[in-house]
């Protein structure tokens, strides 16, 4: 591109780079590229974003937390960002600020809860809440907003579990496996259904 910024430029191709290293799953490579497209590209909000998920994979909360939270002072209505940060709060139990930076969320989304992102992370806050009633209504509307999402699929497959509704909970764990046959939950999904088939 004639007349391109040269350190935008660099950036995109470091860019690509952690990405391609990403997808790998060499995250230390990722990590490194997305950092330095971020120093040569100090407002790509991408770049730190990319940067948060590879250093989630590491396990470490404290940097990808740091780094998402740069996402947002770069572009405070980034709804992808907060929904990530509402997932880690959520692990880490930190439930009040969970549920906050969800309701951001879904407002920076227009309000519609319009994500299934942010609609099944509001779901998993109210389920560590112990509302699992109202949890199942968002796993519901997040399984119809992406039907493609499993871990929806699953957690509504545990809210149909919890209300004693067998055969559709059944149905839910099927359609997880079939989406993510080798997902973070198959295993438990696998079990399910067998129990629940006897």
């Amino acid at each position: 591109v004639p007349g391109a910024d040269p350190a935008k430029v660099a950036a995109s191709k470091l860019f690509d780079e952690g990405v391609a290293a990403s997808r790998a799953g060499d995250h230390d490579t990722a990590i490194a590229r997305f950092t330095e497209a971020a120093k040569a590209s100090p407002d790509c909000s991408d770049c730190y974003y990319n940067l948060g998920v590879s250093q989630l994979q590491k396990k470490d909360e404290k940097q990808a937390e740091a780094s998402w939270m740069k996402v947002l002072e770069l572009k405070p209505d980034n709804a992808t960002a907060m929904n990530a940060l509402a997932t880690l709060y959520n692990n880490q139990k930190r439930f009040d600020e969970a549920a906050a930076m969800s309701t951001k969320a879904s407002a920076a989304s227009g309000g519609t809860g319009g994500s299934a992102d942010a609609t099944f992370n509001q779901g998993i806050i109210l389920w560590n809440q112990g509302k699992i009633a109202e949890a199942k209504v968002k796993f519901e509307d997040a399984v119809k907003a992406d039907p493609n999402m499993a871990d929806a699929h699953y957690q509504l497959g545990m809210a149909l579990l919890n209300e004693g509704k067998m055969p559709e909970a059944v149905s839910s764990f099927e359609a997880y496996l079939k989406l993510a046959p080798t997902g973070q939950f198959a295993t438990q999904a696998k079990t399910m259904v067998a129990q629940l088939k006897k």
